[in-house]
């Protein structure tokens, strides 16, 4: 049997790589090359020392003009629409799994292995995509919009694992990189200044402007639209409130603000809606950002169009963020908030 890890250089894909070994199969790292900076040539070199430690072959996969178009761009895109994006959804789905899956056919492996914390239950002919065991490390938000066929073909050997488990067993494996830390959310931006990289990657000018109530009561100014994003409460500058963001006015260079009833959704609308397997109506759980809870909620369907109606009022849903169902711990699928 013959897999594909997907080799990042970090703790989680290296233990899932030494895991993988261990159960008898051949097998192959990847790594992306996505972007050039010197982290990202520190992760390529780690994962190469991983590789030849546990003396499997290693590829280096140069995905650098799909990630700018489908990750970095969109990112920057975004919020130059008033958008409040998820470059790790993307990210999944555009190029990890599908660069993943072209290597797998190419070697003619079984499968794609990658160091997500989530869970696959194969039953016959379909897949069922579940959450991590450990709820402070589940990633199977991340992970709704990776197609089921290509989850038929993939595991995740630390979805029953917590991270301190991880690090214990890359120790036992004696990987180099078993105290390495987490990376940061957004990979490309080190450094987390999302509004250094968006004025540097951006033709837009980012201007001051009015910041207003619903009824168009200017309140103050703001710093330009792209520091915002929708349900923001702190670093308004405004007296009074307390006020949350609740749209970005780009035409008219606004930020409307309102108070937290008025930032509140019972009813939300979907695009680019997809399922892990059959489409899916009626009561389920969702959640509407991946650092947020579930909730309880109905899927329906109107004129071709999903809705997510929730049994209370969510404060600070954003448009470009997505949506996911849940029955229980399974992944049904999902939607982009429109």
């Amino acid at each position: 049997m013959k897999c594909i890890v997907g080799l990042s250089g970090g703790v989680d894909s290296s233990t899932s790589a030494a895991i993988m070994k261990e159960r008898g199969f051949e097998v192959v790292g990847c790594t992306f090359k996505m972007f050039e900076s010197p982290g990202a040539s520190l992760a390529v070199n780690d994962a190469k020392k991983v590789a030849d430690y546990l003396n499997i072959e290693h590829k280096v996969m140069d995905c650098t003009a799909d990630f700018k178009r489908y990750v970095m761009d969109y990112f920057v895109q975004s919020y130059e629409s008033g958008i409040t994006p998820n470059p790790c959804v993307m990210c999944n789905r555009f190029l990890k799994f599908k660069y993943l899956d072209e290597l797998k056919k190419q070697e003619n492996a079984d499968l794609i292995v990658t160091g997500h914390y989530a869970r696959l239950k194969k039953i016959v002919d379909k897949v069922e995509l579940l959450q991590a065991t450990s709820a402070a490390r589940d990633q199977s938000y991340f992970l709704y919009r990776v197609s089921g066929e290509i989850l038929k073909h993939t595991e995740f050997p630390l979805g029953d694992y917590h991270k301190s488990y991880t690090r214990e067993l890359a120790a036992k494996f004696g990987v180099h990189v078993a105290e390495k830390s987490d990376s940061q959310d957004v990979c490309f931006i080190p450094n987390g200044d999302y509004v250094s990289f968006i004025k540097n990657n951006s033709s837009r000018v980012s201007s001051r402007g009015d910041v207003v109530d619903e009824n168009g009561k200017i309140l103050g100014k703001h710093d330009g639209l792209i520091n915002y994003t929708v349900g923001q409460r702190r670093g308004l500058g405004l007296s009074g409130g307390p006020f949350f963001v609740k749209a970005l006015d780009i035409e008219k260079n606004l930020v409307i603000v309102a108070n937290k009833e008025g930032v509140s959704s019972r009813t939300i609308a979907l695009e680019e809606v997809v399922f892990i397997n059959e489409p899916y109506l009626g009561d389920c759980e969702v959640k509407i950002r991946s650092s947020t809870p579930k909730t309880s909620a109905k899927i329906v369907k109107n004129s071709d169009k999903y809705y997510v109606e929730l049994s209370k009022p969510e404060y600070g849903v954003a448009r470009g963020q997505h949506c996911v169902f849940y029955d229980g711990e399974q992944v049904l699928g999902g939607g982009i908030i429109s």
